[in-house]
């Protein structure tokens, strides 16, 4: 549940306009949510959903509906979305939103591109968005999250990262100090989910408004944090205050050490200290979930994996997801190197997601190479031994089930299993391997009956003619226009 589109509506609302809020998870008929009358649809959209956002798209502006694209894949890929929107943009705040609303709300072909130099220095209340709120409260089964933000942009720079290359922002304080006045005023024991890049970059800045609006055992968080933040102290603190679970991002162990507090530290060394911070992170807060990414260049050979096997073993409470390297458009400057390298794959957006697929030809291992590795890693790390340990090592009765059912579904055991029919493919489909080695441009029949089978027929029916293929190389070809 994304909070742009919840600010959006607020700001159509307040200069006097209509406004229907439409989630969609992917087990409804979105199709059906959309209601008749409109004049203008926004839709937030990450690249893996973009054939979805183009159909739908497509579907509306043929009623006359004017549409206009934002989100990740708005940023990453807007020569492409141009082709399927009126408007797409990248960084929107209040002046631009009422530019496009003041433009007449007219059909554009191609598509008209627009940003913001920056992200706006304030958004609505979590008051003024609780009916948008409410809405994706209701809708998730499982884990109910509000959604809240502290700042924009990263004060690091990863190089595969979309938030790099947006300067930080602290949000007001005052202002998150009456969403949390009014959060509570509504919600017994609410769930904050922290959608900041990283939080707690002003560590004690936001925490001293926590302590100071909200009292111990009132309310729990989920945040996404960088290994240098994690201190024991501001761990402990962090468990005073009703964190229940921390994502730190790994990544590599030869590289982006300054996010995690050790410049200069890689291999083994790196997988020593890090383990040995982790294990006192879980000690203290219940559940952590630590992000690794493979496929980077500067890994090769067993090494990478089986430093990671070590974590493993070493760092048994903590529960690890496993990314595959991906180059999505625009979303880092460094993308370009692999664009003159000639080595993104243009898999259809609808299978990028870096839990499954990779779009860059590895440059240290052959195809198989690479998925023996990755599929060898998963064994391990989700292997009877390493549930058992993992089992052990979390208190919480919930948490334990949660992890296993995570553990033996999509986050382990599916995810092994979808590797190992990717590299059976590679071995034994001829199109399928010719595409990935970028001998021919032509979508396999895989990706093409994905796209198919999970837009379902009419939306499929809608799907722009040219829309399952892009151009992998045209941030490259716009520099040099």
């Amino acid at each position: 549940m994304s909070i742009m589109p919840q600010v959006i509506g607020v700001w159509c609302r307040q200069q006097g306009h209509e406004v229907h809020y439409v989630l969609y998870g992917g087990r409804s008929n979105i199709v059906k949510q959309i209601p008749d009358n409109l004049d203008l649809v926004f839709i937030s959209s990450f690249t893996f959903t973009a054939q979805l956002a183009y159909s739908i798209s497509n579907m509306l502006r043929s009623k006359g509906v004017v549409s206009v694209l934002g989100g990740p894949h708005a940023r990453c890929y807007p020569e492409d979305s141009c082709k399927y929107f009126d408007y797409v943009v990248g960084l929107l705040n209040k002046e631009l939103l009422l530019e496009i609303i003041s433009d007449g709300i007219h059909h554009h072909s191609p598509g008209i591109y627009l940003s913001g130099k920056k992200q706006p220095h304030s958004i609505p209340s979590v008051e003024e968005r609780w009916e948008f709120i409410e809405k994706g409260y209701g809708y998730s089964a499982v884990i109910k999250l509000i959604p809240m933000i502290s700042s924009f942009g990263c004060p690091y720079k990863c190089d595969f990262c979309i938030d790099s290359s947006i300067p930080y922002q602290q949000l007001d304080i005052d202002a998150l100090k009456s969403d949390f006045h009014f959060i509570l005023s509504k919600v017994k024991r609410p769930r904050i989910g922290w959608y900041d890049p990283n939080f707690g970059v002003r560590f004690n800045t936001i925490m001293n408004a926590i302590e100071e609006s909200i009292p111990p055992g009132r309310a729990d968080f989920i945040a996404e944090c960088n290994l240098s933040t994690l201190t024991e102290s501001n761990v402990r603190r962090m468990r005073k205050n009703g964190f229940s679970c921390v994502i730190p991002g790994i990544e590599s162990w030869y590289n982006y050490g300054k996010k995690a507090g050790m410049n200069g530290l890689e291999g083994f060394e790196k997988v020593r200290q890090v383990s040995a911070q982790l294990n006192m992170i879980q000690k203290n807060i219940p559940y952590v979930n630590v992000n690794f990414i493979m496929g980077l260049d500067n890994e090769q050979g067993q090494e990478p994996f089986e430093l990671t096997k070590r974590f493993i073993d070493m760092t048994p409470g903590v529960y690890p997801s496993f990314l595959l390297f991906g180059a999505f458009g625009r979303a880092s400057h460094a993308n370009l190197k692999y664009q003159e390298e000639n080595r993104i794959i243009p898999i259809p957006f609808h299978s990028h997601r870096s839990t499954h697929f990779t779009n860059i030809k590895p440059g240290n291992y052959t195809w198989f190479q690479f998925y023996e590795c990755v599929i060898d890693l998963l064994n391990y790390s989700f292997s009877n031994r390493a549930l058992y340990k993992r089992f052990r090592m979390i208190e919480s009765g919930i948490l334990k089930w949660f992890i296993l059912s995570q553990s033996v579904s999509t986050g382990g055991y599916g995810k092994i299993s979808f590797h190992a029919s990717i590299l059976n493919r590679l071995r034994t489909d001829k199109q399928f391997r010719s595409f990935f080695e970028q001998e021919t441009t032509e979508i396999p029949v895989f990706f093409r009956e994905r796209v198919k089978n999970d837009l379902g027929p009419q939306l499929w029916s809608w799907l722009p003619e040219g829309a399952l293929e892009h151009d992998p190389n045209i941030y490259l070809k716009s520099l040099s226009l």
